[in-house]
């Protein structure tokens, strides 16, 4: 049986983003968004005003996202990054909602299980239930 203390900070780590965690989901995010036409930002961490959770400023024209990692869940930030997105390619409803599903999906919607399997074998050809035509002799 584990410690309760040990547990803890295990289940906190689950439920926060780790800095390699932030990176995996930057880029997946980056392609994502690319995939669909829309400019991918610069992810940095932590913004530079302590007061702030997230900021977008452009930097020679590229948008940057910052975003506060610590003692933040990582629904938070992934929500911060996705937004950021959102905000730096101007998007309004309903594309921006289509945008933000398709982003979350890219990060949060299918076990690496799922992308990892094989493809499926081919279909069966199909069978015919009428007779055979007749060979003329």
């Amino acid at each position: 049986m584990s410690h309760p203390r040990a547990t803890m900070s295990v289940m906190e780590n689950l439920m926060h983003m780790s800095s390699l965690d932030y990176g995996i989901a930057a880029r997946s995010l980056a392609r994502a968004a690319r995939l669909r036409g829309l400019l991918a930002p610069v992810y940095a961490s932590p913004p530079s005003r302590p007061d702030l959770d997230r900021s977008i400023r452009r930097r020679n024209g590229s948008p940057v996202v910052s975003i506060r990692l610590r003692g933040r869940p990582r629904a938070a930030v992934l929500a911060d990054m996705i937004e950021g997105i959102v905000v730096s390619n101007s998007l309004e409803a309903p594309r921006a909602d289509l945008v933000r599903s398709a982003l979350w999906l890219a990060v949060d919607g299918a076990p690496d299980d799922a992308e990892q399997a094989p493809p499926s074998s081919p279909p069966a050809e199909p069978v015919s239930l009428r007779p055979p035509n007749a060979v003329a002799a």
